[in-house]
């Protein structure tokens, strides 16, 4: 499916357009944004037509008090003084002075990384009640590093070196599992690519290759840069460590070869790649994505060198037991798989995602670690210190949004899922989005506090959260960076887009640009 308003890379074909105008993907975004257009006054304008109201209230009750101390007898040097009095109560600058303090306070949040496209959002940023803001890039530095790998046969890998996109860094294997009850511990092992065990040689393979990023010095200096997403950047980085990256596999002797691409899908939560090994005149599917999507995909795991048909009942527990346990450490973890596709069944031009994207075999997960931004602990407790609630909407695992939330102060560093299900809190503090979408209006009304933490969350579970808080009477920040996150932008009531990351359609839709994309410009602001 090729979508309206989108940019083809490279390749030609034929459609068959099925819809147009407002029916499109694009088009169901602008009536939204269309249908969200309505013109709210701010507080400082709710304000100054108060005052406004109480100055020719008191400019007549003055005029009322002339007339009254001479008596009612009204001539003309009477009128003039009680109407000079009445314009005098006006004051005529005052105008002129709050339009000329809001310049200079644009020039100054200029100054200070924030960018404001619409003088009243300068205003609201001052009546500002609660802030919804997303993680990756914002809370965190977007600096993604691949720091543990774990499959099902092997064990846990430690992944050494943090220094941004470098491949400096080194594998080690940590754990071995002899059978799926026992696991023996071992001293670590350096991984290289010549005692690198099968299985990992497949989740190195998958990260590298279902993968649109690439990672290159500078041009006169030694500092890694990469292009592309920061995830998908880290997987880059990963398999240069274990020797194996792209421009390696796509040489002798692998010689791997794109020939289709199933782009990562919001809804679905995966993405996949057919590849043609040359060197074998093989076909292998690629796939990564959340652990719950992909595991949907397999019906076999690569235990060691073998294909082990896949129990969900008996190896899902120990799948997200070790999942909890990444995740519990505020990573991003991702699920590979990978599959050989006979030769017979190629007809790759006719694939559809579904098609591609089954019998799958299920290799590992990978846990990246998106560190926080130092100052985010501290805007935040400023944030409470003002009374302005911050609530943090992500795409990410509850458990990893959940240590992120809790290292930079969302949540109470008490806090646990086992405290909240026993009803030591006064609400459920962490949802997922499937969660909060299914709760009605009403029921969301009912709640004690809105969550602080909505996971795996999607730009209408977003639209939702701000809708929620108007009907509590509450004054909203919005950050988004994405095209689908413009309803939500354009629906808060100060919406603010990412500078550095954000998408042209974002910052249209937006209040305020963050030329830095750091939360902590917002709270200074």
């Amino acid at each position: 499916m090729v979508f309206s308003s989108t940019t083809v890379t490279k390749g030609r074909g034929k459609g068959i357009a099925v819809n147009t105008g407002m029916k499109t993907e694009i088009g169901k975004i602008a009536k939204t944004l269309a249908s969200t257009s309505v013109v709210t006054r701010t507080p400082l304008q709710k304000k100054m037509d108060i005052l406004a109201y109480a100055l020719f209230g008191l400019a007549i009750i003055l005029a009322i008090i002339v007339f009254s101390v001479n008596k009612w007898v009204v001539n003309n040097e009477v009128a003039i003084y009680a109407i000079s009095l009445g314009i005098a109560v006006i004051p005529e600058g005052l105008v002129a002075v709050i339009t000329l303090t809001m310049a200079l306070g644009v020039r100054q949040m200029a100054k200070n990384y924030a960018i404001v496209r619409k003088l009243n959002a300068l205003e609201a940023l001052g009546s500002v009640t609660n802030i919804c803001s997303d993680k990756t890039g914002t809370l965190t530095q977007s600096k993604m590093i691949a720091t543990d790998a774990w499959l099902p046969g092997d064990g846990l890998y430690r992944i050494s070196g943090r220094n941004g996109f470098s491949p400096e860094g080194k594998i080690y294997r940590c754990g071995i599992n002899v059978t799926s009850e026992i696991e023996v511990e071992v001293e670590d092992e350096e991984v290289t690519p010549d005692n690198m065990r099968y299985a990992f040689t497949r989740l190195v393979q998958a990260s590298a290759l279902c993968n649109m990023a690439v990672i290159k010095k500078g041009k006169g200096n030694d500092e890694w840069h990469a292009i592309g997403d920061p995830t998908e950047s880290a997987l880059q980085v990963f398999a240069h460590k274990a020797g194996l990256p792209k421009s390696v596999l796509t040489a002798e002797p692998f010689k791997f070869e794109l020939v289709q691409e199933y782009a990562f899908d919001t809804e679905l939560k995966r993405m996949s790649v057919v590849c043609k090994e040359k060197s074998t005149d093989a076909y292998y599917v690629f796939l990564k994505g959340a652990t719950e999507s992909v595991l949907n995909q397999c019906t076999k795991i690569q235990f060691g060198e073998n294909e082990v048909n896949l129990d969900r009942e008996k190896f899902g527990p120990e799948l997200y037991n070790e999942l909890e346990k990444l995740a519990s450490k505020g990573m991003r973890v991702l699920s590979l798989a990978y599959r050989r596709v006979i030769k017979s069944d190629i007809e790759i031009s006719k694939w559809t995602r579904e098609k591609a994207d089954t019998d799958m075999i299920f290799l590992g997960l990978v846990g990246i670690y998106d560190p926080p931004r130092p100052e985010s602990k501290a805007a935040i407790q400023r944030c409470f210190g003002a009374g302005i609630e911050v609530h943090m909407l992500t795409g990410d695992h509850p458990t990893t949004a959940a240590a992120i939330a809790k290292e930079i102060g969302i949540l109470p560093l008490l806090w646990s899922p086992e405290l909240e299900n026993e009803g030591k809190f006064n609400s459920q503090l962490v949802m997922t989005a499937a969660q909060f979408d299914a709760l009605s209006d009403e029921e969301v009304d009912n709640l004690r506090e809105l969550p602080k933490v909505i996971a795996r969350c999607s730009p209408d579970t977003k639209v939702k959260m701000i809708d929620a808080l108007h009907r509590r009477n509450k004054y909203v920040a919005m950050t988004g960076d994405g095209v689908n996150d413009s309803p939500s932008l354009k629906k808060a009531d100060v919406g603010i887009a990412m500078g550095l990351g954000g998408s042209d359609v974002a910052k249209q839709a937006s209040d305020i640009v963050l030329s830095d994309d750091n939360f902590a410009t917002i709270v200074n602001a």
